[in-house]
């Protein structure tokens, strides 16, 4: 019985050898930096981490209790997975990853076409709509003004109706400019629309 438990506890230790070097070609994988000093700080918390684990399997394996034949079995599972098994795992694990960014990339596409561009088509079409109806009042006010100006000009001081002709001015130039900013930013967006589609 007692051997049984020293094997069962040799097996789960070279399978945690065989689990850390697979976990470390993944990090190496997807997350190790680039620069040096992050790559030593990050190294060192996972091998940290690492070793925590192998203890924690230890412990379930046979209560912690450290023996040298057990470090040996973790070593011997490292080897066993750089000999055996990492041809194996490296092309799976860039077949997942690939997998991975084209779902993504997919899913990406599918939110732009269902939501994002609808979304954006209705807010251009309520921004021209607006627009078109201030530009349409403001063109009804001005020919309000003119017929009353008209009836009532003799009557009205020089001052007020220079003043009352330098506002409406403004207001024109700044509706026209709004107009054209509005425009020029709709045909801008439907270019880089037309571009990001071809």
């Amino acid at each position: 019985m007692n051997l049984d438990i020293q094997f069962l506890t040799m097996l789960t230790m070279v399978s945690g050898g065989v689990v850390m070097a697979a976990l470390f070609d993944t990090y190496k994988r997807l997350l190790r930096p680039n620069t040096y000093w992050n790559r030593v700080i990050v190294d060192t918390l996972f091998f940290l981490t690492q070793g925590c684990l192998i203890f924690y399997l230890l412990f379930l394996a046979n209560g912690g209790i450290i023996r040298f034949y057990l470090a040996l079995a973790v070593l011997l599972g490292i080897s066993a997975y750089y000999a055996l098994f990492q041809s194996i795992y490296l092309p799976m694990l860039n077949g997942l990853i690939r997998l991975t960014i084209n779902l993504y990339q997919l899913l990406s596409r599918i939110v732009q076409a269902l939501i994002l561009k609808p979304v954006i088509w209705i807010i251009q079409l309520a921004v021209t709509v607006l627009v078109g109806i201030i530009s349409l009042v403001w063109k009804l006010i001005l020919i309000i003004y003119k017929v009353i100006a008209f009836f009532i000009r003799p009557f009205i001081p020089k001052f007020v109706q220079n003043y009352l002709l330098n506002l409406l001015s403004i207001c024109s130039r700044i509706i026209g400019k709004l107009k054209k900013d509005v425009l020029n930013l709709l045909n801008n967006r439907r270019r880089k629309d037309d571009k990001a589609d071809s």
